[in-house]
């Protein structure tokens, strides 16, 4: 029974910083749309732009799978995905050369990672019977589909594809991590009432 009552207890701390993953989302919903706005933006500034994306929602990612160790949030997929966005991201911003010639491969990657990481999530959700973590797990099979056509064929996507496809994985990667974010909120609201 102690062992339960801890596990609710770190339950109510972990879902808490919920906003964080909306925060995330957000960020990368709007990069997303400026993607579209501005897609005369040189693609060597889009590697940095993408750098400093990834960079940035690994950093997030890692804070709030540090704030918690319990199985709610999924934290081991989120600390091994915030850490390799923070590699990735270190890479594409310092190395720019690199970013702008490996750019395609790098977003399958890294969309590969957040698929992943995104169904894992989902999965804790449904675990948990939270409603609409379907939609989370469906997010995540698409930006593995995404990533998946990406990777096995790095050499069809020319420059403006690459800004059109970037723009197209941070709208899924910013909706399901806003969907993530909300499932959260849910698993907050119910355990802090103690329904769950």
């Amino acid at each position: 029974m102690k062992n339960v009552t801890y596990l609710i207890e770190r339950s109510k701390q972990a879902v808490r910083y919920w906003w964080l993953m909306l925060l995330i989302g957000i960020a990368l919903f709007v990069l997303g749309i400026l993607v579209f706005v501005y897609p005369a933006q040189s693609y060597v500034s889009l590697a940095v732009l993408f750098g400093w994306v990834i960079l940035a929602a690994g950093i997030l990612e890692v804070v709030l799978s540090a704030s918690s160790d319990h199985f709610v949030t999924g934290r081991g997929w989120m600390l091994a995905g915030g850490v390799i966005q923070i590699i990735l991201g270190l890479i594409l911003v310092f190395n720019v050369a690199l970013s702008a010639v490996t750019l395609p491969i790098v977003l399958g990657f890294w969309l590969l990672f957040r698929g992943f990481s995104t169904i894992g999530l989902g999965g804790d959700m449904r675990a948990m019977g939270i409603s609409g973590a379907g939609w989370t797990i469906v997010g995540g099979v698409l930006l593995l589909l995404c990533a998946l056509w990406m990777l096995f064929q790095p050499l069809v996507f020319g420059t403006a594809f690459v800004v059109v496809w970037l723009g197209v994985a941070l709208l899924f990667a910013g909706v399901s991590a806003m969907a993530l974010s909300f499932q959260l909120r849910t698993a907050h609201r119910c355990l802090a009432k103690g329904d769950c």
